[in-house]
């Protein structure tokens, strides 16, 4: 069976939001083709920070967290 890898971002629904809520929060799951996928996917996102608001990112395989952040 093979892995299904993806990558989870939280960030407020909306750009303006300064310091959001829970009710102000979605989450997205982008799916990847593959580890290296996901693994790249992740480390964009990570690198994006600066100018985006994430709460969180993290890096799922078969549903489970293999790395996040914040840690």
């Amino acid at each position: 069976m093979t892995a299904k890898w993806d990558v989870v971002v939280v960030e407020p629904f909306e750009h303006g939001i300064e310091n959001p809520s829970d009710e102000d929060l979605q989450s997205t799951t982008i799916d990847a083709a593959d580890e290296a996928d996901a693994r790249q996917m992740y480390a964009d996102k990570l690198q994006a920070l600066g100018d985006h608001r994430h709460t969180a990112v993290q890096l799922r395989r078969d549903g489970r967290i293999i790395e996040r952040w914040p840690a």
